[in-house]
């Protein structure tokens, strides 16, 4: 008998570990899931990883009939199976791309992108507050999160997870750089520019043998336009303003156009539609849509994709 731990428990366990976690057992493909033992609060202590997760623990159990629930356990029925990566005492923990397909059914299109985005960067949401972490290992890739959906055929949220794989990029390094990324690429349908995907942080090799390098936040490699965000918490120091700035000029010295953009743009719609203006002009493309109804739905984008903070589901 085990316990295995998904939905919402799954996810602040990835916020606090990374994938693997060090000193950890590698994971196990378990094609269905075995009987469940209940949880006891004696037992909590045993497994120190279980300390660090809000009550009531969310659990996956293999029979509908065993959706119990407690102070303690909340229990969702899952007869997919998956990946899982022991714990301890036959504790197991649900692979970041089988939480991804959990949650999908309880997350709505938006929120669902940023937490693509959260788990396939270098930032992580504190599960108690306190400040995002950054610099964190990837835990998921848009690979990984297709692969996670073979035979997964009728699983409530399967269709809203297609979507997300259509916009998820790789390497997203801040909360804003992602707000940023999303509210250009999406369509305008959706709320955004429709602008082809950038390349996220990737090396821009700015001398001729290959050895010297900056990383852009966005870069359209193509049309040489690199966009950098400035107003995050890693652009706040002096010295960082000034490396900013500094790479910001060797950049245009080797023929990339750099457009810059600032909280303030995420902010303000008038402000991001003239960046997104000024973007459009630099990689040859049309007209910004600037009718009543392309703004507004811009604007309840913008509101939906700051608000959300990392911020889970309410538990039942």
């Amino acid at each position: 008998m085990a316990i295995y731990l998904g939905h919402t428990s799954a996810l602040e366990f990835w916020r606090n570990h990374d994938w693997p976690s060090a000193g950890a057992s590698g994971p196990v493909r378990i094609d269905r899931l075995g009987p469940s033992f209940s949880i006891e609060r004696e037992m909590l202590s045993s497994v120190p990883p279980l300390l660090e997760l809000n009550s009531p623990l969310e659990v996956l159990v293999n029979n509908s009939a065993r959706r119990a629930c407690s102070s303690l356990v909340r229990a969702h029925y899952w007869k997919w199976g998956g990946i899982y990566l022991p714990l301890e005492n036959n504790v197991f923990v649900a692979s970041p791309e089988d939480t991804f397909l959990q949650l999908a059914h309880d997350f709505d299109f938006p929120e669902l992108l940023l937490l693509g985005y959260e788990l396939c960067g270098s930032y992580r949401f504190p599960v108690f507050g306190g400040e995002t972490s950054y610099g964190r290992p990837v835990c998921m890739t848009a690979e990984s999160l297709q692969r996670a959906l073979d035979g997964r055929e009728g699983m409530h949220g399967i269709k809203r997870v297609r979507l997300t794989l259509r916009y998820l990029l790789p390497n997203p390094a801040s909360p804003m750089e992602t707000v940023l990324v999303l509210m250009l690429i999406l369509p305008p349908r959706l709320g955004g520019y429709g602008f082809p995907a950038p390349e996220l942080n990737m090396r821009c090799y700015v001398d001729e043998c290959g050895i010297t390098y900056y990383i852009p936040d966005l870069w359209w490699r193509y049309r040489n336009v690199v966009l950098e965000y400035f107003g995050g918490r890693d652009h706040t120091e002096l010295h960082d303003m000034v490396s900013d700035n500094l790479r910001r000029n060797d950049l245009l010295d080797k023929g990339q156009q750099v457009l810059v953009a600032v909280h303030e743009h995420l902010i303000s719609g008038a402000s991001m539609d003239h960046l997104a203006t000024q973007l459009s002009h630099q990689l040859g493309l049309g007209e910004i849509d600037m009718t009543r109804e392309a703004r507004e739905r811009r604007r309840e984008l913008r509101t939906r994709l700051l608000r959300w903070e990392g911020r889970l589901p309410r538990r039942g």
